[in-house]
């Protein structure tokens, strides 16, 4: 039943001269999360099982989550393991026989897989034979399409040339590297290993193969970060060759070494909203004038190799079929994680088990959450589009669009509502606004907005993914 609803600023933002800056306070989250009603634990795995008997629909990925780090970045909140060398093997035997046993089930065999994700922690610490075994398993029990994007997630430190044989061997097209800044000295004052230099060989390395997308992350609102560092960011992205890049706002974790060193003053205060909002809009402009292709709000690419497949799809709320100690997953709308505590995890495999550690029912708006999701990754609402999920976004959200343009943050244009370069870069705080929006003009009760499933590659600090689930935290 739809009910008045009233818009208040957290929706719509705020009247003011310059929405670039000032719309909003903050962006308080790295990622939009859609509510739900979390399952008691008695019914995690009878969910998993009721899930995977029924064909799956649409484009659909895989996340394979490597939770092993050999060490801790000052920014990242979701360490799990440090790796050990025998560790590691034993986990990559359990992995196998968890592909082996879900990949039999009718659901995952009911349709192509286009996307692949290897996430972490860190796959860097998997050695080549490692990576061979996986990708010789995945291929053989998976039904892949023949187009799938692959995708490495990788650190430059032990990123050897061996380990890129093997990657490419396995089947992996995609390499996504956490440059984060290629500034040597804030790069040690994060905890990052290796230099400029190193960075630059080991892409040219990839780039050289000439059988992969490379990818990297940059971050701006560091610490030490000004904005002539960030352009020289931009131009060394450039210069590189590379097939594309996320860019991402820094999104201070109370938790972490990073946040906790700034309290302490033993490290400066990251920028502001203001700066961030100045270094979004000048790497805009930068890119745009080098000709880099917009694939999102928050990513470029430069050659057609480059498609940001399971980014978009893990934002876009399509099924993503968890694997591994930590991932998370989304089925059907069922957001849902696997077992963090390796000892569990190893218990419900010879136990026969999915190691499901949790389940989050989906909310009866889901499939409009998941359509906003992925109108907001793509900076326009396609709105003739998004009402054939089943709500009437154009005629029950009207008033609020009407804000959001009196308030300079999109354009309406027949069907289609852009978002300005200020909706852009408030992107998640309006998709989140227009959830809030879809619960109270239905009357939907959010249970907290727990999330766990849906993994786009993802700084650990950064706006880029859906995900509440484990972050991957690229090192180097």
């Amino acid at each position: 039943m739809n009910q008045p609803v009233v818009i208040t600023e957290a929706m719509a933002g705020r009247s003011v001269p310059d929405p670039l800056r000032h719309a909003f306070d903050k962006k308080t989250n790295a990622h939009s999360r859609g509510a739900g009603t979390p399952l008691p634990p008695h019914q995690w795995q009878e969910a998993w099982d009721r899930l995977m008997t029924l064909p799956g629909k649409g484009k659909r990925a895989a996340y394979f989550h490597i939770p092993f780090c050999k060490t801790k970045c000052s920014y990242c909140g979701f360490f799990q393991n440090t790796t050990k060398e025998a560790q590691v093997e034993r986990y990559v035997d359990y992995l196998i026989r968890e592909i082996e046993m879900t990949a039999a089930l009718p659901r995952v065999q009911s349709a192509p897989i286009h996307a692949v994700y290897f996430g972490g922690g860190t796959p860097t610490d998997l050695t080549p034979e490692q990576i061979r075994r996986l990708g010789k398993v995945i291929r053989k029990h998976l039904p892949l399409a023949n187009d799938c994007e692959m995708t490495f997630e990788s650190r430059f430190n032990g990123l050897t040339d061996e380990k890129i044989d093997a990657c490419i061997e396995a089947g992996f097209n995609r390499f996504s590297l956490g440059v984060q800044t290629f500034d040597s000295t804030i790069r040690r004052k994060m905890s990052r290993i290796d230099p400029q230099e190193v960075i630059l060989e080991r892409l040219q390395k990839l780039m050289s193969t000439d059988q992969v997308a490379v990818v990297v992350d940059l971050i701006f609102g560091l610490p030490y970060q000004t904005t002539e560092s960030w352009l020289k960011d931009l131009e060394i992205l450039v210069d590189s060759g590379i097939d594309g890049a996320d860019l991402y706002q820094l999104i201070l974790m109370g938790h972490t070494r990073m946040a906790q060193s700034i309290e302490k003053g033993s490290m400066p205060t990251p920028a502001g909203t203001e700066e961030k909002a100045d270094r979004f809009l000048a790497a805009i402009d930068f890119l745009n004038k080098k000709h880099f292709r917009r694939l999102s709000v928050s990513h470029w690419g430069r050659s057609a190799r480059e498609r940001n497949l399971y980014n978009h799809l893990s934002k876009s709320g399509a099924e993503v079929i968890p694997f591994g100690s930590g991932a998370g997953g989304n089925i059907a709308g069922h957001s849902m994680m696997l077992q963090r505590k390796l000892d569990d995890y190893y218990a419900d495999i010879d136990a026969g088990r999915k190691p499901v550690m949790g389940v989050v029912a989906p909310s009866p708006l889901y499939k409009a959450f998941n359509a906003a999701g992925a109108a907001f990754d793509l900076g326009f609402l396609n709105l003739k589009e998004m009402d054939k999920s089943g709500f009437e976004f154009s005629r029950l959200c009207r008033p609020l669009f009407e804000a959001w343009v009196s308030n300079g943050l999109a354009e309406m244009n027949g069907e289609f509502l852009d978002l300005t370069l200020a909706g852009q870069f408030w992107a998640v705080n309006m998709n989140q606004g227009l959830q809030q929006y879809l619960l109270a003009l239905t009357g939907e009760a959010s249970e907290s907005g727990v999330h766990m499933g849906g993994h786009a590659k993802r700084a650990p600090v950064s706006g880029g993914a859906p995900k509440g689930c484990p972050h991957h935290s690229k090192q180097s």
